[in-house]
């Protein structure tokens, strides 16, 4: 159970940072042709709140079955990847302008690095 557990968060944590790192890319496209963010980032925005959701939550799975992250401030950085767009988004104020979508590509491509060395510095090999 907790080698599948294992494979489950490592398969989320990739497909979390390729997802950020598209995400980032495609609000950096937005800016850079000064257009709205549309409905499309948004929910996607969102789907990447969740996905970071489920990577906490396997990750707190897998601490009940006594299997930790090599180190613990992994936890901070799980914790951080759920709060960081929905914090934005709130700092924004739901706009939509170009400085919006500037800043929204920083903090998804920020995240996806950030995911990308938690996941094979932090973690790997578990405790």
């Amino acid at each position: 159970m907790e080698t599948a557990l294992q494979d489950l968060h490592s398969g989320l944590n990739n497909a979390y940072v390729l997802f950020s790192f598209i995400l980032g890319v495609y609000a950096a496209f937005l800016a850079a042709r000064n257009v709205p963010i549309s409905g499309n980032f948004w929910g996607a925005m969102w789907m990447s709140t969740v996905l970071a959701a489920l990577v906490l939550l396997v990750t707190i799975a897998l601490a009940f079955w006594g299997v930790n992250p090599k180190r613990g401030v992994y936890y901070l950085y799980a914790i951080w990847f759920v709060i960081s767009l929905p914090g934005t988004y709130a700092i924004v104020q739901g706009r939509d302008d170009q400085r919006a979508a500037l800043l929204f590509a920083a903090w998804t491509l920020f995240n996806a690095g950030a995911a990308y060395r938690a996941g094979a510095f932090l973690v790997t090999p578990w405790h």
